[in-house]
């Protein structure tokens, strides 16, 4: 799918900030990191689209269960700079209001999370309410027991869950070929009696629009949706992991062709006013993040 001028420029804007912000704040971290500033880091770069494609159009009444690589999400949904920066300085487990941003806390055990969204989906449908929940995890995690167990329970119970499957290719350094048999994750689906879709997790267009459908599906009582976001990790899986060792530099090159932050800008390119309009935000967005970065480095005696 593209972009057309069917649609107007300021419904792409929430779209456009949150993957620059995205961008932007990997970036940022990744430095802070290097000086030693903060403890540790797991880069989202290349994922961005898939991340903000399925949740953009979400409600403040919606929830996000993350696992540790949605920085741009969280950004998305509100939650402060300094905030983030925080957490991935150990200074606090969760410093964001995660009840007001709809964005719970960061998740470390591989999996967990998916159980944990279910249960919350769950209780919101017992309550009468509409919400949905989204959840997201990895290649790695699919194999998790326990995340096969939460999808199957969403199943029976029909609760409102929206799965986000980023394969990225790889469980830290293990491909997925080396996790599985199934050529594509998206299919097990069928085995819980849920949809499922398999999409361009690079495309932000074509993930909203899977997304559009599965919470559309989840708001009309009509079940869970496993939508496998097929993506790539241009960093390492932590700042401690060195992918050199297990992948080729001509992998490397070939995705960062599909980079989703240029594919998403070249396709808005046509759209009248978009490169003004883009460069403001990126301005907006860099002044955001020097204005958190500032008070973040107060705070810790080293402005």
């Amino acid at each position: 799918m593209t972009v057309t001028d069917s649609r107007p420029l300021t419904d792409w804007e929430p779209a456009y900030r949150a993957l620059t912000c995205g961008r932007a704040f990997d970036e940022l971290a990744l430095k802070l990191q290097r000086q030693g500033v903060l403890d540790s880091y797991g880069e989202a770069r290349g994922q961005e689209a898939g991340q903000i494609g399925t949740t953009i159009d979400l409600g403040p009444e919606d929830m996000v269960f993350p696992s540790y690589r949605q920085p741009a999400v969280a950004l998305a949904r509100g939650v402060p700079v300094i905030e983030l920066l925080r957490f991935y300085a150990g200074a606090d487990f969760c410093p964001w209001d995660w009840r007001k941003h709809g964005f719970a806390p960061y998740c470390i055990p591989v999996g967990s999370q998916v159980a944990h969204a279910v249960g919350w989906a769950w209780g919101t449908r017992l309550e009468g309410s509409d919400a949905v929940t989204v959840v997201f995890f990895g290649d790695g995690a699919a194999s998790q027991g326990e995340v096969h167990e939460a999808m199957n329970y969403a199943g029976v119970f029909g609760a409102p869950v929206i799965f986000v499957l980023e394969n990225n290719g790889f469980a830290i350094s293990l491909p997925t070929a080396r996790q599985t048999n199934a050529p594509e994750l998206y299919v097990r689906a069928a085995g819980y009696g849920i949809a499922g879709v398999r999409v361009d997790g690079n495309d932000l267009v074509a993930v909203r629009s899977a997304a559009e459908e599965a919470l559309a599906r989840a708001r009309a009582g009509d079940g869970p949706t496993l939508i496998e976001s097929v993506t790539y990790r241009m960093g390492g899986h932590t700042t401690s992991d060195d992918p050199r060792r297990y992948r080729a530099p001509e992998e490397l090159l070939e995705w960062e062709a599909r980079d989703p932050v240029i594919r998403f800008r070249a396709a808005l390119a046509g759209v009248p006013g978009f490169e003004d309009r883009a460069a403001e935000i990126d301005r907006e967005v860099a002044a955001d993040l020097d204005r958190a970065t500032d008070e973040f480095l107060s705070e810790r005696g080293m402005a």
